[in-house]
């Protein structure tokens, strides 16, 4: 097996209605997601079996098999990995609405696939398969930059991402449990006359009604707040990136914590490190 590094993805819910729920207690939803450049980074290595997490301090991530990395990276070379390293380098925040443990989870899960020879390209039978790690799995794992979800996140089906890239990230020192949101939802939070929106705001304003200042300091400081998934990032958009910074500057002026990035474009790529090493040693051959 060959070294192999991937980036894996933030992603913003620029719209989520819960429409239903199954028997089986997975909700049913209809959300349309895309990707961000803020990524963690997974790296796959040969060597002694095991998942290494680098993390800031306030992160407290399993490192064992219930980390979603690792059950991904399982699920894709179909079963416990033989002689191999997953190192994981956390840079989105976790509870944060962004899809940070669900975006590892699928790309490890490609990893594991190219590692082990098989196609990176998720059949629908494999997207439903995924889904049951977390709805957002499907999404990262299908090789798009956008898209619209349905059913429990295992219909995916590719669209536009809008125009206005530049993403003002609000991200609050307090993080929200996707659990205790759904928990918290009520039938009155359903957005049934509206086609936008999140359902899951109002449930995360109940829990920390501290989102409502958030949405009101974004929307002075010129931008169109909303909330991703179930929070707790609040964030703007605009197709002006000298707007973004003066939106961020204003944000930090009165002491809330910002983060700028943007829109991907392309989806992430597998990097096969042997190869790149290859290409420069015989770059530096060529030039002596």
């Amino acid at each position: 097996m060959t070294p192999l590094s991937l980036e894996a993805p933030a992603k913003l819910n620029l719209s989520l209605r819960v429409v239903g729920r199954r028997p089986d207690g997975f909700h049913l939803l209809e959300t349309e997601m895309v990707l961000l450049e803020l990524a963690d980074r997974l790296l796959l290595l040969p060597g002694a079996t095991g998942l290494r997490v680098e993390a800031p301090p306030e992160d407290e991530l399993p490192v064992d098999q219930s980390n979603l990395a690792w059950r991904g990276l399982v699920a894709g070379f179909g079963g416990q990995p033989e002689l191999a390293c997953l190192a994981l380098e956390k840079r989105i925040p976790v509870e944060a609405g962004l899809g940070g443990g669900s975006s590892d989870a699928a790309a490890a899960w490609r990893l594991g696939r190219r590692a082990s020879g098989a196609s990176e390209a998720a059949t629908p039978e494999e997207l439903a398969s995924l889904a049951r790690l977390g709805a957002d799995v499907p999404f990262f794992a299908a090789g798009v930059v956008a898209a619209a979800m349905t059913g429990i996140g295992e219909v995916v089906t590719p669209m536009e991402p809008p125009s206005a890239d530049h993403a003002i990230l609000v991200l609050p020192a307090f993080r929200l449990s996707t659990a205790a949101v759904f928990g918290e939802l009520r039938d009155s939070d359903l957005a049934t006359d509206r086609a936008a929106g999140n359902d899951l705001l109002a449930p995360a304003l109940r829990l920390r009604p501290e989102l409502g200042e958030l949405l009101r300091q974004v929307a002075a400081a010129g931008g169109e707040p909303r909330m991703t998934g179930s929070g707790s990032t609040i964030f703007a958009l605009t197709d002006d990136p000298d707007r973004a910074a003066a939106i961020g500057a204003m944000l930090r002026g009165v002491g809330v914590p910002v983060t700028l990035t943007r829109l991907r474009r392309t989806p992430a790529e597998i990097v096969d490190l042997e190869a790149v090493a290859l290409d420069a040693g015989a770059s530096a051959q060529g030039m002596g």
